[in-house]
């Protein structure tokens, strides 16, 4: 659609997913919990299955890349396959990587895009000497830390299926930032599950300077602390025998040193303010390049509502704004549903994401946003354990529009 990434829970323990409190509970003592989290160890049947699943959509990636440069190609001349990854956001990360953002060659109004990604990929293309392969390299060695990352939060690999078959899950494997984000942040939350916080903190702050959903991510991090929805060494059953003060004390250490995971969005912003005078540069740089501005949750529906059945644009552009109308509103159901389930890290993490684009002009990437909400995967992956009608029917729904928006961005016809 637009070219631009709209720039723009916490479980109980690494077995209990978003669910009620009765439900979460009988999941309770299962073997996965004495796992020791650590990326060194062994990878146990669960986390092979969840990279056999990263590995089976790059092979549907090729796939649908192949197709598409055949039935959408204009002329009968040959075109390199990578060709099919060159568009939009990738194009625009990869001049970042390549000239910076303020430099002769630098495209204007980059600054919208945080340089977490941008500065990986100009360190892997020191070694493969191509952009193409190189953004693709990010993204599929980030995937495989993120996708083992949701296998053991959710203690399922169905988690990972129901992530790999979201409609924008083709953002997650070519030039696109959103994989580097998942590889921090499930880390990040899976640690602050287990009480390790500086180490939650850490991620969260590399997450945040990859894009701007950190924030919304630090912001559940410390409600996890402050609530203690997590699993510690006998912090949240309370059997360090801590109450009342004490207790209290530790909670809002441990959220104060979850808050230290604003330090990667503020290192950027404080550049930003070095190199342009402006606090509000990135904010000024998303108006001037995509005329996303704030304005009321009202406004922007409408607009939305406008631009998807209205008319204004031809069929295919009408056709993403009414996906972008239908993540939000999956986006909105999310939320709801964890805060009447009292699982306010979770609650926060999608009603931020909620608010920060149900204010903008007008719904903008809200699929490629939806994807990031890994605790509802987490919590489909739940349901869907004891309901298995709730995954095939999701799995019905989404992984054809996965397959066909795919199929768009390869041809060059949707940003996401």
């Amino acid at each position: 659609m637009l070219q631009h990434d709209a720039d723009s829970g916490a479980v109980a323990d690494a077995g209990r997913s978003a669910l009620p409190a009765a439900d979460a509970g009988r999941l309770a003592d299962t073997p996965a919990q004495d796992r020791s989290g650590r990326w060194t160890r062994r990878l146990g049947p669960e986390d092979r299955a969840a990279l056999g699943f990263w590995i089976a959509a790059h092979v549907v990636l090729l796939v649908l890349a192949w197709a598409a440069d055949w039935a959408f190609r204009s002329q009968a001349a040959h075109a390199p396959l990578t060709s099919a990854f060159e568009h939009w956001d990738a194009n625009l990360l990869q001049n970042i990587a390549q000239y910076g953002y303020f430099g002769v060659h630098s495209t204007a109004h980059t600054i919208a895009f945080f340089p977490g990604f941008p500065a990986v990929l100009s360190l892997t293309h020191l070694l493969l000497r191509n952009w193409v392969l190189s953004g693709l390299a990010v993204s599929g060695i980030a995937g495989c830390f993120a996708v083992v990352a949701l296998a053991r939060l959710a203690n399922s690999r169905r988690a990972v299926l129901y992530l790999l078959a979201t409609p924008a899950a083709v953002f997650l494997m070519v030039g696109y930032a959103e994989s580097l984000f998942l590889a921090f942040a499930i880390p990040a939350w899976l640690a602050a599950t287990r009480g390790q916080w500086w180490r939650a903190a850490l991620l969260a702050a590399l997450a945040g300077f990859v894009r701007p959903d950190g924030l919304f991510l630090t912001a559940a991090l410390v409600i996890m602390a402050l609530t203690g929805q997590y699993r510690s060494a006998g912090l949240a059953t309370n059997k360090s025998g801590a109450t009342g003060a004490p207790l209290r004390r530790k909670r809002l250490t441990n959220a104060a040193i979850a808050f230290a995971g604003l330090a990667g969005p503020a290192a950027y912003e404080g550049y930003l303010r070095a190199k342009t005078g402006s606090w509000l540069a990135w904010s000024h740089a998303e108006q001037a390049g995509w005329d996303l501005h704030l304005t009321s949750p009202a406004q922007a529906l409408r607009t939305t509502w406008w631009a998807a059945f209205r008319h204004p644009f031809s069929a295919s552009i009408a056709f993403e704004f009414q996906l972008e109308l239908a993540a939000m509103a999956v986006m909105i159901l999310a939320a709801l549903a964890f805060a009447g389930w009292r699982r306010w890290p979770e609650a926060v993490y999608c009603g931020l994401a909620v608010v920060a684009l149900g204010t903008s002009t007008w719904f903008q990437t809200c699929p490629r946003t939806l994807m990031l909400l890994f605790p509802i995967w987490v919590a489909l992956a739940r349901i869907a354990a004891r309901r298995p009608w709730v995954g095939y029917a999701y799995l019905t729904v989404s992984a054809p529009l996965a397959i066909v928006l795919g199929m768009l961005y390869l041809s060059g016809q949707w940003a996401g």
